[in-house]
């Protein structure tokens, strides 16, 4: 088993003030994290690094969705992969183990992992090392792989499709507006978390409420538009 440097220290951020260490690695969130901070979405005491001397190795932090709340997702965790696969490895483990001890409630579940990837990472053997080696990690810490998803982004002044007349366009009208159009979506849903809801027995109903009141309820602007099909598919 490959051992972890001798000078390595692994220990949470002091302040806001040491935000420059940490964000001596990178990562395509890094923008948020000072007004995370500002906020309460995130807390010194969630911000891990290891440090080897005074280089920075790995970090890991984790967010919430208000402040004051627990931790709902681990959102940063990253290597430094100039290092052997084997020593990020072990750096990435005794990092996650360290800081999830204090962070986290002795026996609660932790909260899921999450990574933006380029979308072809599996043919590109450099993005493949870094997405492995994270990987590893979270598998030797007790993770599985939950699922993995492509994230589509339009873009202003992109060209659309003419319209079809297939859709209309209005306001939404509220909670039973969306969860009227949610459930039926949740039948045979390839979601992975909506399987998971399906299979601890909840009906399609009550899983299309669960994600309505964990992801929707938090984030709707008023004037948000919802897209409903003119002809009804099954």
């Amino acid at each position: 088993m490959t051992s972890v440097p001798p000078r390595l220290t692994v220990r949470p951020l002091s302040g806001p003030d040491e935000l420059d260490l940490f964000c001596g690695l990178s990562y395509v969130l890094d923008h948020e994290l000072a007004d995370d901070l500002a906020t309460g979405r995130r807390v010194p005491e969630w911000m891990w690094v290891a440090l080897d001397g005074e280089r920075i190795v790995a970090r890991a932090a984790w967010w919430t969705d208000a402040a004051g709340n627990k931790p709902l997702a681990l959102d940063f965790f990253d290597l430094d992969d100039t290092l052997p696969v084997p020593e990020r490895v072990a750096i990435g483990v005794r990092l996650l183990e360290t800081a999830a001890a204090a962070v986290l409630p002795a026996g609660a579940e932790r909260p899921e992992y999450g990574r933006f990837v380029p979308p072809d990472w599996h043919d590109d053997p450099v993005a493949r090392d870094v997405v492995e080696a994270r990987i590893q990690v979270m598998e030797e810490t007790g993770a599985r792989m939950l699922v993995e998803r492509l994230r589509l982004e339009w873009r202003a002044g992109t060209p659309v499709p003419e319209d079809s007349g297939r859709l209309v366009f209005r306001p939404v009208a509220g909670r039973e507006d969306l969860l009227a159009l949610m459930a039926p979506v949740m039948e045979g849903t390839l979601d992975a978390h909506g399987q998971a809801d399906l299979a601890s027995g909840l009906d399609v109903r009550k899983a299309a409420e669960k994600q309505y009141d964990e992801e929707l309820a938090g984030v709707l602007h008023p004037d948000g538009l919802v897209a409903d099909r003119r002809t009804a598919h099954r």
